[in-house]
């Protein structure tokens, strides 16, 4: 009897390390922290995840799970990106234990990842960087970026020339329109005189050179006119002369006229009223020319010269006007943060004083050397670009840059002519790039 119970321990001792060895296998070191590759946790939940390696690559996954809630669902999310859509790679997920999980997942591309983790009743997420290259894999020298020809389409990789290129700053900044006031002129009288009728004139009204503009009751007038008729009864000549200047000196007559074409700017006086010698009666404005005044960023301010072609839109019209700024205002605006520059036009007949306009600079810059706009990483205290240093290995280059104009930026140091850099697919690059501290 004794034997049997000593071989039946024995069996199930032998059963017992046979299930412990194959749940061992089938958790794959799920205890050993070589493997390890991340862990999730909340007040509810833990989440811990292992890997065949010590990283997870692109191309096929096996990845084993260990969590104390039921998983439904796992799946790696990517975000939209400039110039590409949003991505998603669900996992094969099985169940092989208590609270274990094995899956299989194909990551397409390297990159910044999400991996969710869909629960019962929520969803966890963590992010994961995949890097290009698989662990251990060996890396070019001087601190490349390798890509074959497969990983470079997986993230749409497009590369292009620097080159010498004929670029033209352009800036739409907003104007109005303005009186040309070097053309005003100011009416005033020789003489004091009651103000018998002003013809109905109003400001704003455009008058013709010689319209009536009032008509006066001088008392100087009408003694000189007294002092003539006597010289005259008296037949002295030379009286009659001396009144006869007289007369020309006070006006020649009462009604005053325009002497310009243009429009009435200023009225100061009315009928019945009384006017003193030298004071203003009318102000009018010659409008044969007007002014397109342009209030301009100081961030223009060393792109704006005298003599300099710009295009005049009027808003809400495809009418467009070519002129010259003329002159720039010595002050600036601190409140706007802006400076005047002054277009003086011949009146086109179709702005009116006040109206908005669009006013569009462009400033050639002439033949430079330049790469396209995409290529151009800014990270706030440099510039970067990739350059591809041979096919498949890529570099970030720390460069100078100009102005950015017509999707081309101005190369102003660290590229020369023939350089070949990345326009498509570089912001991945930069994250590969810092996640390995190449930069």
């Amino acid at each position: 009897m004794r034997k049997y119970l000593i071989i039946s321990f024995l069996l199930v001792l032998i059963g017992a390390l046979a299930y412990n060895l194959f749940y061992k296998k089938q958790n794959l070191k799920t205890e050993n922290n070589e493997n390890y590759l991340f862990s999730i946790r909340d007040r509810e939940t833990e989440i811990t995840v292992y890997g065949v390696k010590k990283s997870l690559d692109v191309g096929l996954n096996k990845i084993f799970i260990k969590s104390n809630k039921n998983i439904k669902e796992v799946y790696f999310y990517m975000p939209p990106m400039p110039g590409m859509g949003e991505m998603r790679e669900d996992a094969q997920l099985k169940k092989t234990g208590d609270d274990i999980y094995e899956a299989t997942v194909n990551i397409s591309m390297a990159g910044g990842w999400q991996v969710i983790f869909v629960l019962d009743d929520k969803k966890l997420s963590y992010n994961l960087n995949i890097p290009f290259y698989p662990d251990g894999e060996k890396q070019a020298q001087n601190n490349s970026l390798q890509l074959d020809t497969q990983k470079k389409e997986y993230i749409g990789l497009e590369v292009a020339d620097v080159g010498y290129k004929e670029l033209t700053e352009s800036f739409n900044v907003v104007g109005y329109v303005s009186y040309d006031l070097s053309k005003a002129k100011v009416i005033t009288l020789r003489s004091d005189g009651w103000v018998l009728d002003t013809f109905e004139r109003f400001e704003g009204e455009e008058i013709k050179k010689g319209a009536p503009l009032l008509k006066i009751l001088n008392p100087d007038l009408e003694i000189a006119k007294e002092e003539l008729k006597l010289a005259k009864s008296l037949n002295r000549e030379d009286l009659e002369r001396a009144v006869l200047e007289k007369l020309k000196y006070l006006g020649k007559g009462e009604v005053v006229v325009s002497p310009v074409s243009g429009v009435i700017t200023k009225k100061a006086v009315y009928d019945g009223g009384f006017v003193k010698s030298g004071e203003v009666a009318y102000e009018i404005v010659d409008t044969s020319t007007l002014w397109i005044v342009a209030e301009i960023p100081y961030i223009y301010l060393s792109s704006v010269k005298k003599n300099m072609e710009v295009l005049i839109l009027s808003v809400g019209s495809e009418d467009s006007i070519t002129g010259k700024i003329d002159y720039i205002f010595p002050q600036g605006d601190k409140e706007s943060k802006t400076f005047k520059a002054r277009i003086k036009l011949v009146n086109p007949k179709n702005l009116k004083i006040n109206q908005l306009v669009d006013v569009l600079i462009e400033k050639p810059l002439g033949k430079v050397l330049a790469v396209p706009e995409s290529a151009v990483i800014d990270t706030g205290d440099k510039q970067i670009v990739f350059l591809e240093i041979s096919e498949g290995n890529y570099i970030p280059k720390k460069v100078k840059i100009g102005k950015c104009v017509q999707g081309y930026c101005q190369v102003l140091d660290g590229l020369k002519e023939g350089d070949k850099v990345v326009v498509e697919g570089n912001f991945l690059l930069d994250s590969e790039a810092q996640i390995r501290n190449i930069y």
